[in-house]
């Protein structure tokens, strides 16, 4: 037992005896909305939720709100050759059931991450690890990739023992990490989950005993629950309750975040997307800035780039263009389509016609998908409206559908994730076949350039192809919104963060009365 629990235990004992406040009274627990159901804890199927919001598992490097990189399990690390680097771990840091952080534990969850995860294998391009000595792990990526510091900032690299207790089907049920927060319960039939401060952490304790997340997938329940005293803190809330919240008490904020709302299709061959006019004319038809004044409530900003030019790595000479439903109009006329006796665009008797599937989890999606419909309405294209789950979306959606998404530009603090597997041309997310050589030369210059500028100037010019072609379009630079009861100190938004982190030194106070 540490000297500061055996102080917490002794404290506990002799408080009554004084009149003191118990213990168990010292701090209540802070009650978060979580926004997606919580079916497991196994850290390579729920990362986010393991690593950046219950703060149980942590990362060798950590990622900083202005998107740079910091020392988080690794103290340091080096580049000892083009795919070789050796990271220093930080020393005295403890699992949760008590045994120590060496590299052995290191390795073997990484491994265990790389075999049973293609979304790690995917971002840090590891080939192998290996202990490199007391304390010291190597690394080699399958080919050279400067950004591998970056990339294990990727929830998904957080490092979990291999102790950890499994379900029967082998995944981890409820992890042992290193972070601020422990497994406390867990009730899967109910979509809960609560962890409580490890008294042995490596870093500054925790200022909350406990946190509890209730999945709650629906944005208005989230603001109800928050209203009614069920929880204390929800994000993406409905963007029209936000000012009645504040007015009532709640603390509001608005933050922009590393995530792009975004069009894609089901496919670009045999389409009419394959069409870059089309495409084009789609784009033209939209009023983004309308859509981030009136849909959004000022919750996003009009985007036509992969990333905003809040980032560091962003083009800043790429313009969000105005709409234009004439242009538009000429486009489509240019690429053979003439109104029908219904109003509808058609070419060769087919009409211009698509599903646009969407999820309802982030508030935006669905009165954005309506606002798109009535856009492209107004240049003859017909749209309907699918609301289905996400995991649900690629299975039901057929070539020539559509779908709109909150994708996560920054998994990791490094414009080499997104720009890869979105527009590469075997890129994971690349599932609607876009494919241009300049592209891919571009990307493969980045992983071999001499310095961080020329690195920069190949992933500008990536930005500045898709920007014109737009083989998918960014409507909006995504804005996350966070609500909490009064008494919640210390929260700082951390705008890498899928969709919101915690922080260990947030403080919370009893909830006011009648609250």
């Amino acid at each position: 037992m540490s000297a500061r629990r055996r102080f917490a235990v002794l404290a506990a004992c002799l408080l009554p005896l004084f009149g003191g406040v118990p213990a168990s009274a010292e701090t209540p627990t802070l009650r978060v909305a979580e926004m997606w159901e919580t079916p497991t804890l196994d850290p390579l199927r729920d990362a986010t939720l393991i690593k950046e919001k219950a703060m149980v598992t942590e990362t060798l490097v950590t990622g900083l709100p202005d998107f740079t990189i910091a020392p988080g399990l690794a103290l340091s690390w080096r580049r000892e050759g083009e795919t070789l680097w050796r990271f220093a771990l930080r020393p005295g840091v403890r699992f949760h059931d008590g045994s120590p952080l060496t590299a052995q534990a290191v390795v073997a969850s990484l491994e265990h991450g790389l075999s049973n995860s293609p979304s790690i294998r995917h971002h840090t391009r590891i080939a192998s690890v290996a202990v490199a000595g007391e304390g010291e792990v190597a690394i080699t990526t399958v080919e050279p990739f400067p950004a591998l510091p970056a990339a294990l900032v990727h929830a998904a690299a957080g490092i979990v023992a291999m102790s950890s207790p499994r379900a029967p089907d082998g995944t981890i049920d409820r992890p042992i990490g290193t972070g601020p927060y422990r497994v406390a319960d867990w009730d899967p039939a109910g979509q809960r989950l609560t962890v409580t401060r490890f008294e042995d952490y490596w870093g500054e304790a925790p200022a909350i005993a406990a946190i509890s997340f209730r999945s709650i997938p629906d944005p208005a329940t989230r603001a109800l629950e928050l209203r009614k005293g069920g929880v204390d803190f929800a994000a993406d809330v409905p963007y029209g309750d936000l000012d009645a919240l504040a007015a009532k008490g709640f603390t509001v904020s608005r933050n922009v975040t590393a995530r792009n709302y975004m069009l894609s299709f089901g496919s670009l061959k045999e389409t009419p997307f394959a069409d870059p006019r089309v495409r084009k004319a789609l784009s033209l038809a939209i009023d983004r800035d309308e859509i981030a004044r009136y849909v959004l409530f000022g919750m996003g900003r009009a985007g036509i780039a992969p990333f905003p030019d809040t980032m560091a790595f962003a083009d800043p000479a790429i313009a969000v263009p105005q709409a234009d439903p004439a242009a538009a109009r000429v486009l489509l006329a240019g690429a053979g389509y003439a109104p029908g006796a219904d109003g509808v665009m058609a070419r060769e008797g087919r009409p211009l016609a698509f599903t646009l599937y969407t999820y309802a989890q982030r508030p935006g999606l669905v009165p954005m998908a309506g606002a798109i419909q009535a856009q492209l309405r107004r240049i003859g294209v017909a749209v309907t409206i699918r609301v289905a789950a996400y995991e649900a979306i690629a299975r039901e959606m057929k070539p020539g559908d559509a779908r709109l998404a909150a994708l996560a530009t920054a998994a990791y603090p490094d414009p080499d994730v997104f720009l890869r597997q979105t527009y590469h041309s075997q890129g994971t997310t690349n599932s609607w076949g876009y494919a241009d050589a300049r592209v891919d030369a571009a990307l493969a210059d980045a992983l071999t350039a001499p310095d961080e500028a020329a690195r920069l100037q190949a992933y500008r010019l990536v930005q500045r192809i898709v920007a014109d072609d737009e083989p998918c379009l960014v409507i909006a630079h995504y804005g996350v919104n966070v609500a909490m009861r009064p008494g919640i100190e210390n929260y700082r938004f951390n705008p890498i963060a899928h969709d919101y982190m915690l922080d260990p030194q947030m403080r919370l106070s009893p909830a006011p009365a009648g609250r």
